[in-house]
């Protein structure tokens, strides 16, 4: 039984557990505002730091290293020696919102011979004593290997029914010894496994030096980067060293609002924009990064969070005047995820993810009502060929309109394509796959979305051909970086034998395309369009609702800096 039959079956559709079957291990207790615990940096062998203001050092335990220190040197910590966590390795299948369909999938396998399991991930939040929302899923997974290569081998046992992933469960964290120190050496110390920076102030800022910023990606870069809030440097899972910030949430969306988006995008956009990535971070608490001592990361993977380093007192109004407000849909707060540029249409959550489907991230025309595609199928290439070519009147168009905000990546990403010599597109591949096709024959879409977004080609090869799944492999695969989406047609330059010699990509838009069109968002605000307005078109069946409620003697805090 596939996927898909499942969700027909039995259906999909988010369910909050009863009360009475919540308990003090899977209710996550929250007073006032949430904390979040956001990962900063990973990978490195040394991290260098600054505090602004009188700090301590603590080791992970408690213990004081340093007490009460006035510092304006240049800090660093190393890793002295360590080991990498260790991990064991399986292949997941699929996910549903209720226990008992995946028990359903999992005596299905079990019937077929496959020794499956289920992981719960996800709990009931509860902020400020009362149950706010509920994000737990089931996942069904099948094998327990000790390397990810032999994972990788069963893929092509389910890859015809599931869209199959290899995910990594650790068994023993990490272990090693840091070194802490200033630049004149006149402080230094040992510690296992990590320390934590307390700044005695909250006005206090940490900076860290040389951040890798959009690796990956074509803005790849370094910056140094200001923090507020408490920091952490320990071993990552590979023994190296990353850096943990733990904030209020909202401060964290200060540095995520103003790094997500233009300030000068209209008011009602930057407000839908808060909501909903406030929302986000909420929705998905316990469902990210479950290897790691953090809830989110700072890039693209989950929202990207520049510290204090963008802030900006228009996007600061903009997180005063929505505090505590998420979406909400079936008494669960709204997985408001939302890309930039969606080139006219956006995408079913299931897609671009694994399941379970949200009834508020189903793919739509992006413009005006009534005026939505009356003869284009954009899941058949004849019709995204003419999709690609065309300029609908979508709200993120900007070709022919009149607006006072950012429209570089309307102009540029709405409409793209690039262009591979057969040599060029044949070593992309080898590199960001690992497998040798040979000479290039073609690439064949086999299935696509609802916004034309590919989730499935076959890649013809004369050694072999190879199959890629789900809209980010296919984008990265085709790609020195990552295309700038997956809907895209493929066109051939063809020599006198017949084989290619030039590979053109023509596509639309920029990013997944599900949730908000973020310059979608600011077209209809231009157009007189409210928040709510924006929100109700892109998470369909949502409401706003306050979580928790701004304390009447605090004032807004706001930074002059405006990088955008």
């Amino acid at each position: 039984m596939t996927r898909d039959s499942f969700a027909r079956e039995f259906g999909q559709s988010p369910a909050v557990l009863p009360v009475h079957q919540w308990n003090e291990e899977t209710v996550r207790k929250i007073e006032g505002r949430p904390i979040i615990r956001v990962n900063l940096l990973e990978g490195y062998d040394k991290v260098d730091f600054r505090v602004e203001g009188p700090f301590s050092i603590l080791n992970l335990s408690g213990d004081t290293v340093f007490e009460d220190i006035s510092s304006n040197l240049m800090w660093r910590s190393r890793v002295e020696h360590s080991r990498g966590g260790q991990f064991i390795y399986s292949t997941l299948l699929t996910a549903f919102r209720q226990r008992d369909l995946a028990m359903e999938l999992l005596r299905h396998l079990e019937s077929k011979g496959h020794h499956g399991y289920i992981r719960r991930l996800g709990y009931p939040l509860e902020i400020a004593s009362q149950v706010v929302s509920d994000n737990t899923k089931y996942r069904v997974l099948v094998g327990n290997f000790l390397t990810e290569a032999d994972a990788r081998k069963s893929l092509t046992t389910f890859s015809d029914d599931f869209a199959p992933r290899v995910i990594r469960e650790k068994i023993h964290p990490p272990t090693g010894q840091l070194e802490v120190y200033d630049a004149e050496y006149d402080r230094s110390a040992n510690v296992r496994d990590g320390f934590r920076i307390i700044p005695h102030s909250p006005d206090s800022v940490i900076t860290l030096y040389g951040v890798r910023v959009g690796t990956g990606f074509h803005y790849e870069r370094q910056e140094d980067r200001r923090y507020h809030g408490t920091m952490e440097i320990r071993l990552d899972n590979e023994g190296l060293l990353q850096a943990i910030s733990e904030v209020p949430i909202d401060i964290y969306l200060k540095g995520v609002v103003s790094s997500e988006v233009p300030i000068d995008f209209p008011r009602e956009a930057l407000l839908a924009q808060t909501i909903a990535s406030r929302s986000e971070v909420l929705a998905k608490l316990g469902t990210k990064h479950l290897n790691d001592p953090f809830d989110l990361c700072a890039t693209k993977h989950c929202q990207v969070y520049t510290g204090i380093s963008d802030e900006n007192l228009t996007t600061n109004d903009a997180l005063q005047a929505t505090y505590g407000k998420v979406l909400v849909s079936e008494n669960t707060i709204c997985d408001a995820v939302y890309s930039p540029v969606c080139g006219g249409h956006t995408e079913n959550k299931e897609n671009v993810w694994n399941p379970p489907a949200e009834k508020y991230l189903t793919g739509q025309f992006d413009g005006e009502p009534g005026k939505e595609l009356s003869t284009l199928d954009l899941t058949k290439e004849k019709d995204v060929a003419k999709w690609v070519t065309e300029l609908p009147s979508a709200y993120c168009n900007a070709k022919g309109k009149e607006s006072f905000f950012s429209t570089e990546y309307q102009h540029r990403y709405f409409r793209w394509e690039v262009t591979y010599s057969r040599q060029e597109i044949q070593e992309i591949i080898l590199k960001k796959t690992g497998e040798d096709i040979g000479t290039l024959y073609d690439i064949i879409p086999l299935q696509r979305g609802v916004s034309g977004r590919l989730t499935e080609i076959e890649i013809l090869g004369s050694r072999k051909n190879l199959k890629i799944k789900k809209e980010l492999n296919i984008r990265r695969a085709l790609s020195e970086t990552a295309l700038h989406s997956a809907c895209f047609v493929v066109e051939m330059e063809l020599g006198e034998m017949g084989n290619p010699v030039s590979v053109t990509l023509r596509g639309a838009g920029w990013g997944h395309g599900v949730g908000m069109c973020q310059y979608g968002a600011a077209a209809m605000a231009v157009a007189g369009k409210t928040h709510k307005d924006i929100l109700a078109h892109y998470y369909p069946g949502s409401s706003i609702v306050a979580l928790y409620h701004l304390d009447p003697e605090s004032k807004p805090k706001g930074s002059k800096k405006a990088k955008k």
